[in-house]
């Protein structure tokens, strides 16, 4: 009678663990398939901000804002990583030969950019606005980066997460 307590005992023990280990695996899961999501730099459109090969953290809900880092897709299903310039109604001019971008009529301060911005993909005659529900994203390394010049706006459906950090020991 002693040794089937303890075997039940045991079980018991055992599906504890089990439990346990299961709700840590449950809450990982919801964490990394709803709440966050990690991404790896393909590419150098973002330097110096970013460098091919760097590991972020993102998260996949909430506001996006001009000044963010963002994951997100275009139409044509490519995966980018840039930073949002223009959201809904902004007016977006960029002067190719001086290298300056405005957005609503204002030079932006970018001190996050590699080099000022001469290349034109042609996606636009400048000035634009911006539709609702979509935003205009540039590459910080803005001469080696394909983004709205050349893929057109991000709807807000293809945002996949904003940028929280870089992820340095991944």
């Amino acid at each position: 009678m002693m040794k089937e307590k303890n075997i039940t005992g045991s079980w018991k023990s055992i599906l504890k663990s089990l439990l346990g280990y299961g709700t840590l695996a449950a809450a990982t899961l919801v964490l990394f398939t709803q709440i966050l999501l990690v991404a790896n730099v393909d590419g150098n459109s973002m330097n110096d901000t970013y460098q091919n090969g760097d590991c972020l953290l993102c998260r996949r809900f909430g506001s996006f804002e001009k000044g963010d880092v963002i994951i997100c897709t275009t139409d044509e299903g490519k995966t980018l990583i840039k930073r949002i310039i223009g959201t809904s109604g902004d007016t977006i001019d960029i002067d190719f030969e001086l290298g300056i971008v405005k957005v609503n009529g204002k030079a932006l301060d970018e001190p996050y950019i590699k080099e000022i911005t001469h290349l034109d993909e042609g996606a636009f005659e400048y000035p634009i606005t911006v539709p609702e529900k979509c935003y205009f994203v540039l590459g910080d390394n803005r001469n080696h980066s394909s983004d709205s010049r050349k893929y057109g706006y991000i709807k807000e459906e293809n945002i996949k997460g904003k940028v929280l950090c870089e992820i340095p020991f991944i």
